[in-house]
C-alpha cells in the first residue's frame, strides 16, 4: 500500500467521522433544546435562551404533579397493547409460515391494507362502536384502538421469521407427543425470541406515541394517555413552556428506555428477518 493511499484512507476516514458527527449532532440537538427550554420557567416559545441563565425545575414539578397518571395510563396502555398484539400475532404468524396456499397472499395483502387506513376513520368508527360497548375512557378501549397498528406490523415480521426457521425440528417435536400449540409454544417461540421481542418493541412505541386515539376515545382528564396531557398544555390558555418541555422529555425516557434494553434483539430480529 502506498503512501498516497494510506493517506486518502485516513483522510476518508476522517471525513465520515465528521459526517457522523454532524448527523448526531442534528438528531441530538432537538433534546438539547427541550432540556434547555424546560429549565426556563416564564419563557415563551420566542425568549428561549440557548443555555439557561438561572435553570430551574418548575416545569418537572408541574409534571410530576399532574402527569404521573397520565405516565401510567400509557404505560398500561403501551404494554397491554404489546400483550395482545403477540398474543393474537404470534399464532397467526406462525399459521401463515406453514400454511402453503394462495389465500396467504390474499391474507398478507389485507394486513397491508389495513395498514392504509387513515386513522381518523379507525378512531371515528371506534368512538362509535366503543361508546355501544360502554368502553370510552378505559384501558380496554385504548389497548384495542393501539393494537389495530402493531398486530398487522407484528403479524408480517414474525411470518417472515418463521418461514425461515428448521421446521424439522417441529416436526421432531411432533415425534415426541407435542400437539401444535405444544410446538408453538415450546419450540416456535424460544426459537422466534428476537423476532418477537422486536415486534413487541415497535408495538410499545405505536402505542406509546399514539395521540389521535387517546383524544378521540378518552375524555376523562384521568385517562389521558403522556401523550394527550403533553396537547393539553400546549392547548391551554396559558401555555408554560418548560412545563410542556420536562413533559416531553419525561415521555421520551420509557420510550428510550425500553428501545436501549431491546436493542440487541431488534438488530439480530431484522438482520435475520431480512435474510442477511
Amino acid at each position: 500500500m502506498t503512501a498516497g493511499t494510506r493517506r486518502r484512507r485516513r483522510l476518508g476516514g476522517w471525513l465520515l467521522t465528521l459526517a457522523s458527527v454532524a448527523i448526531l449532532v442534528v438528531y441530538l440537538f432537538p433534546i438539547f433544546w427541550m432540556l434547555s427550554a424546560s429549565l426556563q420557567p416564564g419563557v415563551t416559545s420566542a425568549n428561549i435562551e440557548w443555555v439557561p441563565s438561572a435553570p430551574a425545575l418548575d416545569g418537572y414539578k408541574t409534571v410530576f404533579d399532574s402527569g404521573l397518571r397520565s405516565l401510567s395510563v400509557s404505560l398500561i396502555v403501551a404494554l397491554g397493547s404489546v400483550l395482545l398484539t403477540l398474543v393474537i400475532a404470534v399464532p397467526a404468524a406462525y399459521a401463515l409460515s406453514r400454511i402453503r396456499s394462495r389465500t396467504v397472499g390474499v391474507a398478507l395483502v389485507l394486513l397491508l391494507l389495513a395498514q392504509m387506513i387513515p386513522s381518523i376513520v379507525l378512531a371515528n368508527s371506534f368512538y362509535a362502536m366503543f361508546n355501544s360497548w360502554g368502553i370510552l375512557n378505559s384501558y380496554l378501549g385504548l389497548i384495542l384502538a393501539d393494537s389495530t397498528a402493531g398486530v398487522p406490523f407484528a403479524v408480517i415480521v414474525l411470518r417472515a421469521f418463521m418461514l425461515r426457521l428448521d421446521h424439522d425440528i417441529v416436526e421432531a417435536g411432533k415425534l415426541d407427543g407435542l400437539g401444535p400449540v405444544g410446538s408453538l409454544l415450546r419450540i416456535v417461540v424460544p426459537l422466534s425470541r428476537n423476532a418477537i421481542i422486536t415486534a413487541g418493541v415497535f408495538t410499545f412505541l405505536f402505542s406509546w406515541g399514539d395521540l389521535l386515539f387517546g383524544l378521540t376515545l378518552v375524555t376523562k382528564d384521568q385517562m389521558y394517555p403522556m401523550t394527550v396531557f403533553v396537547y393539553a398544555l400546549t392547548s391551554s390558555q396559558v401555555t408554560s413552556w418548560a412545563a410542556v418541555m420536562a413533559a416531553s422529555l419525561v415521555a421520551s425516557v420509557p420510550a428510550l428506555l425500553v428501545v436501549f434494553a431491546a436493542q440487541r434483539y431488534i438488530k439480530a430480529g431484522i438482520a435475520v428477518g431480512s435474510g442477511r
